[in-house]
């Protein structure tokens, strides 16, 4: 066995513990060795399996330690035996080059590995007050901080019984802020028996109270596993543990003169007066927040102008967190340039108040108020069952029959029952030019013969995906035939920026792009001189930009 440098020099012919047959000394720099596969140096050479090795990898292999505490050999890619596993015990690559193997352990290490070997003890009196030792074996285990399966080398406290992932000593947090939740949550190693902490705040799964996970000081029936408190979608990345716990101070949306009278920060020159049941039949009369008509419903409306807001919209905070950023949202109620903003959620087009993040992130973020009021418990009229956003993706839309990879809004108790944003907050009645009821939001009710037929492009309609239809004269209308790319856009406008239209009357416009009827609110586009037409689409809209 070798023990010394010289050894490794003087000596012709070299049984070392790497290799099972002996190496042969060469002065000669034509062999790559088999570990760096460089030609330099020289080279000790197996006559019996061709096997090479540099006198300086041999010294550098030999000065790791071996982390299992047994004689280790260099194996060859594909050459280890049938019984062996094919990937690093540690970081779980695959292992194309030279590698380290122990046959006492059965493991396979790989050089890099080697070199950067875990520690064998943790000690983070923060995390735990006692020093963590790791069990360097393929075992079974269910880690105590995140309550995740795991299937090696875990860190083991014995004076705890505790056994915990390396991944959780280093990276869990202690004290955190979710979307999900108004205040701040730490971790515990242990939950605490309880019904109260049945239910994961954000996947709704069962939360098991022997292992770790995070929970709130002041809601004792909140809880939420480790690993969905810490995705990217729920937690911004800050660790708060030392951080002192401030409220921040945030505006109140309106001034209050009276019980029926507020001063709104979007419209402050102005006083908006409590109407509880407004109707109207301007088609133009929209709420200038969600961009959607009033319906009856509660609305403060300016007392000297046509400006217009739900109660609710009015009373929407200026500045909140939502689950569908990680990030806190800023309320923006500024006119939006030119075709107004793509809606992150739904993918549609508004030009009303939006919801935008500040906090640095690459992407522009930016979420309509309808998309912005969703919560978690979720009702939708056309299912009996409440909807959260749990992140699961690669589902169908049941509404739409759409298939994404976007987070859905999904049904706990249907597996297979979700719902895209878009769908989720399509409005439930809406007014159309083809009727002179209101059109009410469907889904799964046909006639005899199972068929359906919109009235406005005059083709079949799905009685399985959501419809609108009216009750009183039988109409069912495809959802795009009825809104279209621009009913979440504020009618009017004023030259020469694009000018939306209601398209309430009886004339319809072609298309000056597609060459089409409009059939439902459509543009009128002035923005560049001699560019002037209509616009019947978003996809008519961009091919219309791009030729200016």
């Amino acid at each position: 066995m070798l023990s010394t440098e010289s050894e490794i020099v003087t000596m012709p012919n070299l049984l070392v513990p790497l290799h099972e047959h002996p190496l042969s000394c060469t002065e000669e720099n034509i062999y790559s060795c088999d570990l760096c596969y460089g030609r330099n140096g020289i080279a000790y050479q197996c006559t019996e399996c061709g096997y090479r090795l540099h006198k300086d990898c041999i010294q550098g292999f030999l000065s790791y330690p071996s982390p299992c505490g047994h004689s280790l050999k260099i194996s060859m890619p594909n050459k280890s035996p049938q019984y062996a596993n094919d990937r690093c015990h540690f970081c779980q690559c695959n292992l194309n080059s030279p590698f380290a193997r122990c046959t006492v352990c059965n493991i396979n290490i790989s050089l890099l590995c080697m070199g950067n070997q875990p520690p064998v003890t943790i000690f983070q009196p923060k995390h735990h007050k006692h020093s963590l030792t790791l069990l360097l074996r393929l075992v079974t285990f269910t880690c105590n901080a995140c309550g995740v399966e795991g299937d090696r080398n875990p860190y083991v406290c014995l004076q705890c019984n505790l056994m915990v992932h390396k991944d959780c000593i280093e990276n869990l947090p202690r004290v955190i802020c979710i979307n999900r939740h108004d205040h701040r949550i730490s971790h515990t190693f242990h939950l605490g028996q309880g019904e109260e902490h049945s239910e994961c705040g954000v996947c709704r799964k069962t939360v098991d109270w022997v292992y770790g996970a995070f929970k709130c000081s002041r809601c004792p029936n909140y809880a939420v596993h480790s690993r969905c408190a810490t995705k990217k979608e729920v937690w911004d990345g800050i660790e708060l543990e030392d951080v002192p716990e401030e409220e921040e101070e945030v505006e109140e949306p309106f001034v209050v003169i009276n019980e029926k009278e507020i001063i709104h920060f979007s419209h402050e020159e102005h006083v908006l007066r409590l109407d509880e049941n407004y109707v109207t039949d301007n088609v133009n009369m929209r709420c200038r927040g969600c961009v959607l008509a009033i319906n009856g419903d509660s609305c403060y409306k300016c007392v000297e102008c046509d400006y217009i807001l739900h109660k609710a919209c009015a009373s929407l905070p200026r500045k909140k967190r939502h689950l569908l950023h990680n990030h806190k949202l800023t309320l923006q109620v500024d006119e939006p340039a030119s075709l107004g903003f793509l809606c992150k959620a739904c993918r549609t087009c508004s030009n009303g108040f939006r919801y935008k993040c500040f906090d640095g992130c690459e992407d522009d973020v930016v979420y309509d108020v309808r998309c912005s009021s969703v919560s978690e418990p979720f009702q939708h009229d056309l299912h009996p069952h409440p909807l959260y956003w749990t992140l699961e993706s690669s589902k169908r839309c049941q509404a739409c029959g759409t298939k994404t990879d976007d987070n859905l809004l999904n049904c706990t108790v249907c597996d297979d029952y979700a719902l895209c944003m878009k769908c989720a907050t399509l409005p439930r009645k809406v007014k159309h030019r083809c009727d002179d009821h209101f059109l009410s939001l469907c889904q799964g009710v046909g006639n005899a013969s199972g068929n359906l037929w919109c009235d406005i492009c005059e083709t079949k309609t799905d009685p399985s995906v959501c419809y609108y239809t009216c009750e009183e004269c039988g109409l069912s209308l495809h959802l795009n035939c009825v809104l279209g790319d621009f009913y979440y856009m504020k009618v009017g406008g004023t030259m020469p920026e694009p000018v939306v239209f209601a398209n309430n009357g009886v004339t319809r416009p072609f298309c000056s792009v597609c060459e089409v009827h409009c059939k439902f609110p459509f543009i009128l586009w002035g923005a560049i001189e001699d560019s002037t037409g209509y616009i019947c689409s978003m996809d008519c809209a961009y091919i219309q930009a791009d030729k200016y």
